[in-house]
């Protein structure tokens, strides 16, 4: 009778017990011709007395205790363990007396059941106890965080916060981190673990914040709003938290399947799916499967592509897409159109089924493609923008266009993050995105969605306060998360984007960047552009090498490994020196051996990149293999249907007049018109009538 407990201190006690009972129930159903043949009387014993032991350690605890629940429940716990032991010792000496005791029988059962009904209630009991403990923490330091954090406005006071809010803290995350180790079921433990790590981060933050308000409060400087914003979202993500811990402590049950389905809820069934549903509807389709179920498989990923067109990087992948979808369209249709006709079974038929699995493989390998350029397009330079933001914010208080930079450079920046966020959901929405990794990149986005608004807030209180150490001090955290999470989203993307088109698209804008480069260059044109240009190669190159790295640490393959790893090495080298001759170039435009000198570098840049690229691909396996083609053999002509004088060949007149004689009265021989012979000839077949004559004759007809 196996159990689930939620704690592994639950199970390494009642796992003994639960086997010990088993065992008895296991000889009472062996039992043959309905006998009890052994003795249990000494087995019991040793159950009864481990019980025993456990039930009054639990009394006593629950006594000495100071929660009042725990002593509610504890008493009824220990009576129902007691209850059941002495029902086991009744059974013992019944079954011993007569092996075939009803009685005995039902009291061992019973007995069995009780044991392990009141030993789980009991040590579940005296378990929730020390998470009572622990919650009652959790909401003392909740309720002093909301209660003093939002009202601290000086140093002094945030001296005293500090001091009164650490032993509480310490004493949750220890408690905490003590917790999740212990517990079962790993989903819940997880969440204990993340959620008390990002309390921990969390706590510099909420004094950078406060500190910050302080300041701005203390020297009545403009953009205290801002400040009072940044701490008051600080405060309220650490309140999430703890009560999110409160949650998690309090569950006690393995409800695996149930929140399995909750996150499949989360991420969304169509996108958790959709990988499933394109080589699903390729197979159906390709085995000349067009039943409504592969139909409408094959029509969600069509809409999957148009989705997926409708924020494609470049004009070109849209055009492309849109124009296989539409194909695909159009050949749902022809089927549609023979299987009304009753030739939905027809080698045509089929036929247009496997053109459509073909052009819905290629399809899917469009739709990574177009997600890897915009990947590749968005995710070039992630923290560019926030740096930006952070020099505009620190710009010099007497500079006239301060103001005015700043606001361009936060406009960047909140259309960056915002550009971020939406391809990012793109890529977790896409078919080749599993269910966990869908569901960790939008937990990033929803991250970045909420820090970006207080790093934005953050540099405005630098901005309005020139010099003020605690607003910078608060905006460099609040960057720093950002960076952390920005970083961390990126892993995420990547690893879900395909490798080997990411790289094909970044050589080709590499390639593309290095030509208009080298262009400008030599035309000695617009040296702003060229620094421009060689900053977007260098930054596209440092994207290869991260995907490349990735490559390499998810390969088991040493030989492959070292490939790409030297490869790599080569183009990480090669960044610096052409960004060095870009800058040089610009002090010396007329300087043509300066300008070989760059393109040389550049050249080298984009060599290695290929190389990356060519590393990759040799090894790559692709997600599927082409299907094959199609190879039924030609149906038959139908056969056109016989004559109809075939099908009913024409009476001659004299044989139906002669049916029409023998079928009707005798009449008198001397008009009976048989008296003369008659020869009818009808194909190979020929009547006599003289010889019907004779044989009439010799019945006495005549």
């Amino acid at each position: 009778m196996p159990v689930k407990f939620h704690t592994k201190t639950l199970e390494s006690v009642l796992d003994p017990v639960t086997q010990q009972v088993g065992q008895l129930v296991l000889i009472h159903e062996k039992a043959a011709g309905g006998r009890v043949v052994e003795d249990l009387t000494a087995p019991v014993r040793g159950v009864v007395a481990a019980v025993t032991n456990l039930s009054q350690i639990a009394k006593q605890t629950a006594d000495s205790s100071t929660d009042q629940q725990m002593k509610t429940d504890m008493p009824g716990y220990v009576q129902e363990v007691e209850n059941a032991g002495q029902a086991l010792k009744e059974a013992a000496t019944e079954l011993k007396a007569d092996g075939a005791s009803e009685s005995g029988k039902a009291k061992l059962l019973a007995g069995a059941r009780g044991i392990i009904s009141g030993m789980s209630n009991l040590l579940v009991c005296a378990d929730m106890s020390e998470v009572r403990k622990i919650v009652a923490n959790c909401r003392r330091v909740l309720e002093y965080l909301t209660d003093v954090a939002k009202v601290v406005d000086q140093e002094a006071d945030l001296v005293t916060f500090l001091h009164n809010l650490s032993p509480g803290m310490t004493t949750m995350v220890k408690g905490v981190e003590g917790r999740w180790p212990e517990l079962t079921n790993e989903q819940h433990a997880l969440i204990l673990k993340n959620e008390i790590t990002s309390l921990k981060q969390q706590t510099p933050v909420l004094i950078s914040s406060i500190r910050a308000y302080a300041a701005v409060s203390q020297r009545r400087g403009a953009g205290l709003e801002h400040a009072a914003s940044g701490r008051d979202y600080v405060v309220g993500k650490m309140a999430e938290t703890i009560e999110e811990v409160i949650r998690v402590l309090q569950l006690t049950t393995s409800r695996l399947d149930d929140e399995a389905k909750a996150g499949e809820g989360e991420v969304g069934p169509y996108a958790m799916a959709l990988a499933d549903i394109f080589h699903r509807a390729q197979d159906a389709l390709a085995s000349g499967d067009m039943s409504d179920g592969s139909i409408r498989s094959v029509k969600q990923c069509i809409a999957e592509g148009r989705r997926v067109a409708a924020e494609a990087a470049r004009a070109e992948t849209k055009t492309r897409l849109l124009e296989m979808c539409g194909e695909l369209d159009q050949l749902l249709e022809e089927i549609a159109a023979l299987q009304a006709a009753g030739k939905g079974d027809t080698r045509a038929a089929r036929e247009l089924a496997h053109q459509a699995a073909v052009k819905l493989q290629a399809l899917e390998q469009e739709i990574r493609r177009a997600m890897a350029e915009k990947v590749a397009a968005d995710f070039v330079d992630v923290t560019g923008p926030v740096k930006a933001l952070e020099v505009a914010a620190m710009a010099d208080a007497n500079d006239p266009n301060r103001q005015a930079a700043f606001e361009q450079k936060a406009k960047e920046f909140a259309e960056h993050h915002r550009r971020l966020a939406a391809t990012a959901e793109m890529v977790a929405g896409s078919g080749g995105c599993d269910p966990v990794s869908a569901a960790e990149i939008r937990r990033a986005v929803a991250e970045m969605k909420s820090v970006s608004p207080q790093v934005l807030a953050a540099s405005r209180v630098v901005l309005n306060n020139p010099g003020n150490k605690a607003a910078l001090d608060h905006f460099q955290t609040m960057k720093q998360e950002w960076v952390d999470n920005a970083t961390e989203l990126t892993r995420l993307v990547d690893s879900v984007t395909d490798s080997l088109e990411f790289l094909k698209v970044s050589e080709a804008r590499v390639k593309a960047d290095v030509e208009m480069a080298k262009a400008l260059v030599r035309k000695e044109e617009d040296p702003v552009k060229v620094i421009t240009t060689a900053s977007n190669v260098a930054r596209q190159a440092n994207r290869v090498l991260q995907v490349a790295l990735q490559e390499a640490q998810n390969s088991q393959d040493q030989a492959y490994v070292d490939s790409l790893t030297a490869v790599s090495d080569k183009l990480s080298k090669a960044v610096a020196p052409m960004v060095i001759e870009a800058k040089a170039v610009i002090s010396k435009p007329k300087d043509k051996a300066q300008q070989e000198k760059f393109c040389t570098a550049a050249d080298q840049v984009a060599s290695h990149v290929s190389a990356v690229r060519a590393v990759v691909e040799d090894n790559w396996v692709p997600p599927r293999p082409p299907l094959p083609e199609f190879t039924e053999e030609e149906e038959p002509p139908e056969l056109p249907p016989p004559p109809q004088e075939l099908l009913e060949p024409p009476v001659p007149a004299e044989l139906l007049e002669a049916e029409q004689i023998l079928r009707g009265p005798l009449v008198d021989k001397t008009e009976n018109p048989l008296t003369v012979s008659r020869l009818v000839a009808w194909q190979d077949v020929t009547i006599d009538f003289s010889l019907l004559r004779t044989q009439f004759a010799a019945m006495g007809a005549f």
